[in-house]
């Protein structure tokens, strides 16, 4: 079985400030113990203490090094690891230089993710609308934070208006592709988290756009069956946030966001795991495998793993 996780987060420096000197290893080392054929989609670690995300929001030259880190590590990872371009539309030229090498020379496959809570920037502004029609241009799809749980975040109130403040965005540039970073997962219920967003998604646009996909980020949510309802099956996949701390050695694949050990995890780690819950959720056969990889591949033009003839 294929698996694309769409959003990853990986740092070359652990917290204490140590080189991980044998990154690509330990990443392997996940990879191999996932029991299925793992793909990752990788962007440097957005957490305020990683190395290459502090470049990136200090001075221009660094957003091209935070890429350059992820290049890096999916090159020594040829066909497992898949780049993601980070960008800071504070740095505005220098992001655009980034882009140019990252998706003309490095064959990244995504922008994002857009980290407008934690870089003090608004989606709905003319700097987000320049990378983002440029990244039209590379025909690549643009990875937006929305809180999973709708809470305060940065300079945003809420997830709502995070939501709505791209909204905005996609009005600005409709001709772009956009997938939702960990927009279904929320344990809340009664309602859902995601209901909201879809009330509101329906709203204002009259239903699912072509234009958007969503990632799952916990499995084991009450949203999931709330996003197979409602939400097209070829337009979700997995986006777990798994980063690579603590470690190495890492925390097995699978895991829920922030634990800090496999046996807090409330479930056993793995993909078996998540394709059991999708099961429970409601999802047939064909589904499973689309959300597994089928439409992640499709979205990034993976053309190695639709070679496998992904559903």
């Amino acid at each position: 079985m294929e698996w694309i996780d769409t959003h990853v987060h990986i740092s070359g420096v652990s917290p204490d400030g140590s080189v991980r000197e044998t990154l690509a290893q330990d990443v392997a080392a996940v990879l191999d113990g996932a029991g299925v054929d793992l793909r990752l989609v990788v962007n440097c670690c957005e957490a305020h203490n990683a190395a290459e995300f502090r470049l990136m929001v200090e001075r221009p030259e660094g957003v091209l090094e935070a890429s350059r880190h992820v290049h890096g590590l999916a090159r020594d990872l040829p066909g497992r690891v898949y780049g993601s371009c980070m960008v800071n539309p504070h740095f505005l030229d220098a992001s655009l230089e980034a882009m140019d090498v990252a998706f003309g020379e490095w064959g990244f496959v995504m922008l994002g993710e857009m980290v407008q809570y934690m870089m003090d920037y608004r989606m709905d502004s003319e700097p987000v609308e320049r990378l983002v029609r440029k990244a039209v241009e590379f025909d690549v799809p643009v990875q937006v934070h929305i809180s999973t749980s709708n809470s305060a975040q940065g300079n945003f109130a809420s997830g709502t208006e995070e939501l709505y403040d791209f909204l905005a965005l996609v009005q600005r540039a409709p001709k772009a592709k956009y997938l939702l970073a960990h927009f279904v997962g929320s344990p809340r219920s009664n309602p859902t988290v995601v209901e909201g967003y879809l009330d509101i998604i329906e709203r204002e646009l009259g239903g699912w756009p072509e234009s958007f996909w969503a990632e799952i980020i916990h499995f084991h949510s009450p949203g999931v069956p709330v996003a197979l309802a409602r939400i097209p099956h070829d337009r979700l996949m997995a986006g777990t946030d798994w980063v690579g701390r603590p470690g190495p050695p890492f925390l097995p694949y699978g895991i829920v966001y922030g634990v800090q050990s496999a046996e807090q995890n409330p479930y056993p780690p793995g993909v078996a795991s998540l394709v059991d819950f999708l099961v429970s959720a409601g999802a047939s056969q064909e589904t499973v495998l689309a959300i597994a990889s089928g439409n992640a591949a499709r979205l990034l033009k993976l053309q190695d793993v639709l070679r496998y003839g992904v559903s």
